[in-house]
């Protein structure tokens, strides 16, 4: 019911007989007779605090991404040493710029000051403030009117797939302040904030991760939408195009080296090998139908698809088809889909009824459990151990370490992909290990070969000449190791030793 006051005035005055004073917290309705909404408030009737504060709970688990390890052992070194030239932890490294070099500058600093607890609180932090701004995203149609409009289905549904999406993707990776950079860029579009904003985003985003590439192309597709929807070219989409690609070219400009890390990606997809090595590794490979989050991006491309036929806007249905299938060409890009996805599968479910956004005391509940969800998350990251690294095999380098064989930059380490990791973030450029997750073509193509115990494996291990292989006992390859020349220390962890036959009396 709208709810009006109506105060007498003299004759004459108006042209009319009465004029109408709202009363405190009741929408207005004019002469015309049309409603007046309420504006739109952060933090989006307490769901935006709740999500962020979910978020920032289950980012503030203990430490254990591989990746992670490595970027943190890179920001010591850089804080110590400056940014080097090459990979500094494999013995198989070629000249190869430090990507994420900003990210990993901050997470060395961090570490310095509070250890790992305060990466902890710095993780949690961001995927708090992520939260906020995929709820955000919802707000779709309401900022040129300034008004909020929203049904509570358009704002938790599509809220709720990216919070799923995302969750495996919390640590503290650099992705986490890419995926943060790319809800802004999404933000600036849908809301038509200024375009300069975008110059700041992509030249961070250029030091931070390498998905800034594909933050120009969810660019080009939100712009295109946009004018498409519109049926017409703007001069501001056309700023908003100039702003990024200036923050990218100052971002390369500032890197180490100039241009090197804008150059990278398309190095690395302009040549064969390069992408054979990266098509390797497991995340960039499609999710595949048995993945619940493929089903999940494909349920909200739907939607979104659907409420654009439905509204007649054939740059959004355009543009969500190209989200989807960005998302299904590899797991890791599935969260980037589904954090674009949002504003347009919220159109979709707009116009369904329901009840509307919480206010009054349901939404101040809302917030208050969202920043106790904070609180809970700053606790725990600050009162339990900050590292799990169960899925390490701790045990067996210590017992390598207390032989000279790991530790000490003179002998070479064959190992997993993510074992190189843990190696790196305990033993810095001492590590002396064949691959982490940032080898050169080479070494990468040698590593899936024995991996998959691929034909050529005998000259890929003959290559990566190793003098000590830890290898996990349920892998192939130490079944394969000619005894003559390799002498099997033991397995401890669920990993075995190897040590070759010229050093075993040290393995014994």
């Amino acid at each position: 019911m709208t709810l009006t006051v109506r105060d007498r005035v003299p004759d004459g005055a108006t042209g009319q007989g009465h004029d109408e004073v709202p009363l405190p917290g009741a929408s207005v309705t004019g002469s015309a007779g049309r409603s007046q909404r309420r504006p739109a408030r952060w933090p989006d009737g307490g769901l935006g605090a709740l999500l962020g504060g979910a978020l920032a709970l289950m980012a503030a688990r203990p430490l254990v991404d591989n990746s992670f390890l490595t970027h943190l052992a890179t920001g010591r070194i850089l804080l110590s040493e400056g940014v080097p030239s090459s990979n500094p932890f494999l013995y198989s490294s070629t000249a190869f710029p430090i990507p994420s070099w900003w990210w990993s500058a901050v997470l060395g600093a961090v570490d310095a000051v509070s250890g790992g607890a305060g990466l902890r609180l710095l993780t949690a932090a961001l995927a708090g403030v992520l939260g906020v701004l995929v709820v955000r995203l919802t707000r779709t149609d309401v900022a040129e009117d300034g008004c909020d409009d929203r049904r509570l289905l358009s704002v938790v549904l599509p809220a709720a797939c990216a919070f799923i999406t995302l969750l495996p993707f919390l640590n503290g990776r650099p992705q986490l302040p890419g995926y943060l950079l790319l809800a802004a860029t999404v933000l600036v579009v849908k809301e038509r904030k200024a375009p300069w904003w975008l110059l700041p985003v992509f030249l961070a985003w250029v030091n931070v991760h390498g998905t800034w590439m594909y933050g120009l192309a969810v660019l080009a597709v939100l712009l295109g939408a946009e004018a498409v929807d519109r049926r017409r070219v703007e001069a501001r989409q056309l700023l908003c195009g100039v702003a990024a690609t200036v923050g990218v070219l100052l971002g390369g400009l500032v890197g180490p080296g100039p241009f090197r890390l804008v150059e990278l990606p398309f190095e690395q997809f302009g040549d064969d090998r390069a992408r054979r090595a990266i098509a390797a590794y497991q995340e960039w490979q499609p999710a595949g139908f048995g993945n619940p989050l493929t089903w999940l991006l494909m349920a909200m491309g739907l939607v979104a698809v659907v409420g654009a036929v439905r509204r007649r806007r054939w740059g959004t249905l355009a543009g969500s088809v190209a989200m989807v299938a960005l998302g299904l060409s590899a797991g890791r890009l599935l969260p980037l889909a589904a954090i674009t996805l949002v504003p347009w599968t919220a159109v979709g479910l707009q116009g369904l009824g329901g009840l509307g956004l919480p206010r009054g005391r349901v939404r101040s509940l809302l917030g208050c459990v969202g920043v106790a969800l904070v609180v809970l998350a700053a606790g725990w990251a600050v009162a339990t151990p900050a590292y799990d690294l169960s899925k390490y095999p701790v045990a067996a380098v210590d017992w390598m370490r207390q032989r000279g064989l790991a530790g000490r930059g003179d002998v070479k380490i064959l190992s997993h992909d993510y074992v190189g990791n843990y190696l790196d973030w305990r033993f810095g450029e001492r590590a002396s290990t064949f691959v982490d997750d940032r080898p050169g073509v080479d070494a990468a193509l040698d590593y899936a070969t024995l991996i998959e115990m691929r034909s050529g494996w005998r000259a890929a291990l003959h290559r990566a000449d190793p003098d000590v292989i830890v290898w996990s006992a349920d892998a192939r390859l130490g079944r394969h190791l000619p005894a003559s020349e390799w002498f099997r220390a033991g397995e401890l962890d669920g990993f075995n030793v190897f040590c070759r036959s010229s050093i075993a009396d040290r393995c014994r």
